[in-house]
Parts: C-alpha cells; structure tokens; sequence
C-alpha cells in the first residue's frame, strides 16, 4: 500500500492509502479537521490516539482486526452524531490514526508492546509449558518456546503483510529467537532477583564450591527435614556427620587432609572424651543416681542389728509352752520319712529338748533358736524332700512362738523386710543379663509384683522393688563405669538384642525413663562411632564419593601444549604457568575441605543455623523467574521483535 507524506502546521505526517484518490480524500479530510494551531491538548490527544491504536493493533494474530473494528466502530458513532455519510467518517478516522502515527511512533511502538503483553500474559500463564515456563532443563524449555514464539509470530506477519512469504519468514524467524530467548532471559532474571533479595546466612560466607556441594546432597527438602528429626534426637552435640552417611565421608575426606585435619578430629576427640561424664549425668536424670550395693547392704545389715532389741523386749514377756504336739508330729514324719529329709527332721527333734537330756523343754526361747537353726538349714538347701519337711516343721514352730511369744511378729516383720531388701539387691543383678540366662519381662513383672506385698505383720508396700531398682541402676552403672571408652559395649550390655532389656527398664523406672536411657546410650554410640570412623576408620568407600569432587575442585586447568611452537624457552614458560595452576587448585581444594569439614561437624547453634539456612535455601524460589514474571519476559521480548518488524 501506498504511504503518502504531508506537512501540515509545522510538522510532516505519512498516510497510507491505496490509490491517488483516496490519498487526496484522506488529506482534504485532515487539512479540514486539523487545527490551526498545535496545542498541549492536540498533542495530547494525538500520542493518546497513537498509543491507543498501537495498543489495540498490537495484540498479535487478531490485532489488525481488532484495531480496524474499533475504527469502524467509532466511524459509525461519528456518521449518526455528524450525519455525514459512514463511508466519509471511515476515512476520516484512517486519516487521523495515520497521522497521529506519523507525529508520535515510539507512543504507537510503545502501546504495540503494551498490548501484546496485556494480551499474551494470561496465555502464557494459562499454558506455561508451551512457552517454556516452570521448571525443566533449559535447553528443553528454549526449544519449545522459540517453536512456540515462530508459530505465533509467523501466523502474525502473514496476517499484517497480506500473506507474504518474505515477511511471514521473517516474523516467524524473529519469533523463534525472541521466543527462544525468554526462558534464558529468564533464568538470568530470576537468579539476579534472587541474589539482590537473598538474606545473609550461614552458608554465605562459604566458598562458591562448598555451596555448590551442599545444594547438590541437601536438594532433597525430605531428606533435610529427615537429618533435621534425627539431629534433634540426638540433642545438641550432634553433627550432621552422626546422621548422613553423605556427611561422614565429608568429615572422613576433609580428616583425611593434613591442612584441615586437626579442625576435624579434634573437636570430635574433644566430644568423645567427655562422654561419660554426659551420659551419666542423662542417666541420673532418668534413672535415678547409681547407688554402691554393698554400702547399702552394710546399711540394711546394720538396721537389722538395729531390730535385735526387739526380740529381747519380745521375750521379757514370754510364757512356757508346751511344745509335746510339736515333738510328737515330728516323731510321726521322721517315723515315716527316709534318707536327708528324716536326718534333717531327727536333728530338728533334737533341737526342741533339754541340752544332755530327753527332756523337752518349755523355754520360747529353745523354740526361736530352733527355728533360727531351721532357717540356717534351708538356706542353699536344693533336695525338695529336705524343702518340704523343715518348712513344715518350721511353720509349727513358729505357730508356737506366736502364741508364747504374742509380740515376737512384730520384730520378725521388721527384721523380715530388711532381709528381703538385702535379698532384692543380689535379685536385681542377673535382670539385664543376656543369652541363655536372661529373665524374660514377664518374670521380672511378678518379681516385682511379689516384691511389693508386704509380709507377715508389716503394714504396707515392702521395698523389694526399690532395692531392685537400684541393683539395675548399680549394674548399668558398672557398665559404663568399666566400658567408657567403647560406648558399643555399654549398649550392648544395657540394651542388649532384641527388646527384652527395653521392656524389663521401663517396668522397674517406667517407658518413658527407660527410653529416655536407652536413647542418651544409643546417642553416645553414634557419637563414638563417628569418632571412630572419622579418625581412623577403615571403611574408605564412604569418603570416595567427597575424595573425588574435592580432587576435581583442585584439579588446575593446565595450559594447552600447543599453545605456542617457540621451542624451549616456551615449555618452560608452559611449566612455570602450570606450576602457578596447581598452587591455585590446591588451595581451592584446601579451602573447600575446610568450609564443608566444617559443617559436617558443626554443633549446637552453628549446626541449627546452618540447617535453617539450608530450609530456607530449599524453600526459596529456584534461578528461573516465577511463571507471572517469565510470561512478561516472554511477552515484551515477542512483542518488541514483532514491533521492530513492522
């Protein structure tokens, strides 16, 4: 189509028309509608005019359309207002639009690319993909958004050009390349905007290879929240080498460096040796302080000295008693009775007469004696006969002190008591052991449960199980006492396998202690397996992995051997360049060991603020710019090529 030039009122306006007729209509009608004189509000109204048309025209595909049917639209509006004819007031609007183009075309540029990003931005957003929005490889991404951008660009250049070849291959070519570039703009975008917005934290002010490091094993939110639950277990000392096999091949490589490996080791060694100290003082918390079972039954044995008084106030009060039925029953069991059980009753019979005669005697005191000799006589007894028959002769005899002696009981419950407590302390050793002689939880459950009755004339709970307790406590005590240093001991004694140990704890301290025990031993077992492994661990695989991506930080970029052809003089420049390479490498890889050894050992704030900044990190949004942001890109870079086209 023809373009048409006029100056008018100082300044030159272009008119597109399709012949020399219409040129003409079209300039009469702008000579008789233009004012004489060029004012703020011509102006005004002309960029307005001009911006407005480009901001229609510039929707891409339909904005030509689009722009014609708002001109015809107005045309119509002025032909009923005027009453002049549609035809007239048609081109007269073509006349204005072209000159105000002509007097203002960076507005009319400028609302083009308004309008196809005002226009395409809820496409893009409403189907990212295709325009190579979101996440993805970003070579994947360009390709589908510059396919997308030429499909678009060429359908809008053979609209505006009529279908021609030539402009429909350029507007498909420049889509393709501004298309293409979003994605890539994008990112670049994103990346800035994060790095100007990103807060300073603990990983800032590590070296660019130790960031690269932890991005790539601590990606992974899950598996961060996973080491963040189990260093919470652990409690304040713990390292994120305790928890991720990863990590302790980090603090094994960067240990295994001469430069860093006292920054490693030694706060290890330093955590190690101070175990005992915080896992007895984790198991007073739970358990309860450790006792020495020999100073408490020194104790008890004294308090039953104690209880003696009462047996002699007891008799002061006694009456003779006859003991002929007593003596007769015995008669009648040795009579029937062979072997150790008739011996053992024949001595008891013994016991009831007049010393040197076969008198029996009447004295309470006789009897007490002969049931203190009876007691003697049980006591590693293991022949059940033997068993049966002096306890049934003790049991008579001590009806009858019952009845000649009414408060004997009474120094017999107390005394009583204190020997099943000293008895209770030897009981509670065996409770933890394992193997064949291990006490199943339900044989400790009614040990404890008998433990507590109370016997004979006492009057409430007895101490049995208190002093059963404190036999465990005195055993757990003594293991960790004679295996500080190896921690895997201590837990294989108090733990044991399988869940029995477990189960038998938390009856005698209750669950919730026991756990609380069985957690700080399983802790102080990692903790020296850490030591261990880091310091001299023979498991050398695990460091691989960290060995070779620091070996790679230190690699130098050697200088190529073709460099330059001027003999010697050049191989040994060569060298000297190469040798300056490697000093460069190593002390990257020097700084690199020592920024992640660091971390792979840090505790208490250090660690949680360098674990918070890792969540942060993974919550952050990635380099690409977020899809509202990469649709605009996308938009203003399309439009802008499109508008240069035209």
């Amino acid at each position: 189509m023809p373009t048409y030039e006029i100056e008018m009122n100082g300044s030159r306006y272009q008119i597109d028309a399709p012949d020399d007729a219409s040129a003409a209509k079209a300039i009469q009608g702008l000579q008789s509608q233009a004012p004489a004189k060029d004012t703020f509000s011509d102006r005004f109204a002309s960029n307005l005019n001009s911006s407005a048309s480009g901001f229609a025209g510039g929707v891409p595909i339909i904005g030509p359309a689009f722009n014609e049917g708002l001109n015809k639209a107005e045309a119509g509006i002025r032909s009923l207002w005027n009453g002049d004819s549609y035809q007239n007031e048609l081109e007269g609007v073509h006349a204005r639009e072209g000159a105000d183009i002509a007097a203002n075309p960076v507005t009319h540029t400028l609302g083009g690319v308004g309008g196809a990003v005002t226009a395409m931005t809820p496409v893009m957003i409403a189907a990212p993909a295709a325009f190579g929005i979101g996440s993805g490889p970003l070579a994947a991404r360009t390709a589908i958004a510059g396919a997308t951008g030429a499909g678009i660009g060429g359908a809008d250049a053979a609209i505006r050009s009529g279908a021609d070849p030539r402009q429909t291959a350029l507007g498909a070519g420049i889509g393709l390349l501004a298309g293409g570039a979003g994605p890539v703009i994008g990112k670049a975008v994103g990346a800035g905007v994060r790095y100007l917005t990103a807060p300073k934290d603990a990983i800032s002010d590590l070296g660019n290879s130790a960031r690269t490091y932890i991005a790539q094993e601590l990606s992974d939110p899950a598996k961060l929240a996973a080491y963040q639950a189990e260093i919470a277990k652990l409690g304040p000392q713990a390292t994120l080498a305790d928890v991720s096999p990863e990590w302790m091949g980090v603090a094994r490589g960067a240990a295994s460096r001469p430069g860093t490996r006292d920054a490693i080791v030694q706060p290890l060694l330093e955590r190690q040796a101070s175990a005992n100290a915080r896992l007895g003082a984790d198991l007073d918390a739970s358990l309860g302080p450790a006792v020495v079972p020999s100073q408490v039954d020194a104790t008890l044995a004294a308090n039953q000295n104690l209880v003696r008084p009462l047996y002699r106030e007891a008799f002061a009060n006694a009456q003779p008693f006859d003991t002929q039925p007593i003596a007769q029953a015995l008669t009648r069991d040795i009579t029937r009775l062979r072997g150790p059980a008739q011996a053992a009753l024949g001595r008891v019979r013994q016991m009831l007469n007049v010393v040197g005669s076969d008198q029996l005697s009447t004295d309470p005191r006789v009897m007490f004696e002969a049931r203190q000799a009876i007691d003697g006589m049980l006591d590693g007894e293991t022949n059940t006969k033997v068993i049966s028959a002096l306890s049934d002769a003790r049991q008579m005899i001590d009806d009858g002190l019952r009845q000649a002696v009414p408060d004997i009981k009474d120094a017999d419950a107390a005394f009583a008591e204190l020997a099943r407590q000293r008895e209770a302390l030897q009981q509670g050793r065996p409770i933890l052991n394992n193997g064949a002689t291990a006490l199943r939880p339900q044989e400790v459950d009614q040990m404890l449960q008998q433990g507590a009755l109370p016997q004979g004339e006492q009057i409430g709970p007895s101490g049995v199980p208190t002093r059963m307790q404190q036999s465990v406590r005195a055993e757990i005590d003594r293991a960790t006492g004679t295996n500080a240093v190896d921690t895997t001991a201590v837990r294989n004694i108090v733990r044991g396998e399988g869940d029995w140990n477990r189960q038998k704890l938390g009856l005698l301290f209750g669950q919730d202690n026991a756990d609380q025990a069985l957690n700080a031993i399983d802790r102080e077992t990692i903790f020296g397996q850490t030591a261990n492994r880091v310091t001299a661990g023979s498991d050398t695989a695990m460091a691989q992995r960290f060995g070779d991506f620091l070996d790679a930080v230190g690699k130098p970029s050697e200088i190529p051997g073709d460099l330059t052809a001027m003999g010697v003089a050049a191989r040994s420049a060569k060298k000297v360049a190469n040798a300056m390479l490697e000093q460069r490498g190593e002390a990257q890889a020097a700084q690199f060991a020592n920024d992640l050894g660091r971390v792979s050992i840090a505790t208490g704030t250090p660690r949680d603020q360098l674990i918070d900044a890792l969540i942060a990190r993974s919550q952050r949004p990635s380099g690409t710019a977020d899809p509202t942001m990469q649709a605009i890109i996308n938009a203003i870079l399309e439009s802008s090529g499109r508008a240069a086209l035209r």
